[in-house]
């Protein structure tokens, strides 16, 4: 089982959108993938129509409270092969509480390994909290690889308290990073600035951007995959090759083809929303 962390320390950098999209992605690969809500904001959770946020039953807060065993609360995403962990607003509550007690920063490691989850799935992808705080640590505690998405100078610039906590927490660098730009295409200052802060801090772009896309400032509303709302969007291509760079990390031998009559084809959806060229 391999445990991909989407993180970051700033909201409205696109985490959600690309934890959702990259869970879907995999799954459509043939893996088994379980997308697990970190996020006390709960925006996958209601893209999904898993739960309303607030309700704590049958979501993470249950199972780490020992309320409901893991497995109870893991539920289908409707998509083939996406399993799903819901989230609720009383896991900000319940990481204040778990603050000061021993080892709260592998709760979630320690349910994953007691219910055998590894024998399961494939892959989890964590949407984690936009702020530092124990439920963020538990984010991080298991995974083995970070999408970190960038979407202007201050999410570099706050990348350094991420980055610290890495540190702290996985002290080895045990791990895989991808910084991936993120809707940036329609502000070509902006992305050259974030290109150049993100050199004068030594953090090399992924190789996969997220370019801006009408489509994926949609797709929370219609499912949250857009492979399945717009499968020929530049954001359904730009979803797959982030994909395709994450089962890199991961996955030996040539490459594969989705299982899907779906997969972004080579002619991309254009209805004057898109930007379909990179610039530096």
């Amino acid at each position: 089982m391999n445990i991909i962390t989407v993180i970051n320390a700033k909201g409205g950098c696109g985490k959600s959108t690309i934890a959702m999209n990259v869970a879907s992605g995999l799954a459509r690969y043939g893996h088994r993938v379980l997308l697990m809500d970190l996020d006390p904001q709960a925006q996958v959770t209601q893209w999904l129509a898993a739960g309303d946020g607030l309700s704590s039953e049958g979501t993470l807060v249950a199972a780490l409270l020992r309320r409901q065993t893991l497995s109870n609360v893991i539920q289908p995403s409707g998509f083939e092969r996406l399993s799903f962990v819901a989230s609720a607003d009383g896991l900000e509550d319940l990481g204040r509480e778990i603050s000061h007690t021993e080892g709260y920063q592998s709760m979630l490691t320690q349910l994953l390994a007691e219910e055998h989850i590894a024998d399961r799935f494939d892959f989890i992808v964590i949407d984690s909290p936009n702020q530092i705080s124990p439920i963020m640590e538990n984010a991080i505690y298991p995974a083995d690889a970070f999408i970190v998405p960038f979407e202007s100078t201050k999410a570099v610039k706050s990348y350094a308290s991420i980055y610290k906590l890495l540190l702290k927490l996985r002290p080895e660098g045990d791990f895989h990073l991808l910084h991936v730009l993120s809707n940036l295409t329609r502000l070509l200052g902006q992305r050259k600035r974030v290109l150049q802060l993100m050199s004068t801090d030594g953090i090399t772009p992924a190789r996969s951007e997220i370019r801006s896309c009408g489509w994926l400032a949609q797709v929370d509303e219609n499912g949250g995959s857009i492979f399945h709302y717009r499968p020929h969007s530049n954001g359904a291509r730009d979803m797959a090759a982030l994909v395709e760079e994450v089962r890199e990390l991961f996955v030996n031998g040539p490459s594969a083809q989705p299982e899907t009559e779906d997969a972004p084809g080579s002619a991309p959806e254009t209805d004057g929303i898109e930007v379909s060229a990179l610039s530096a």
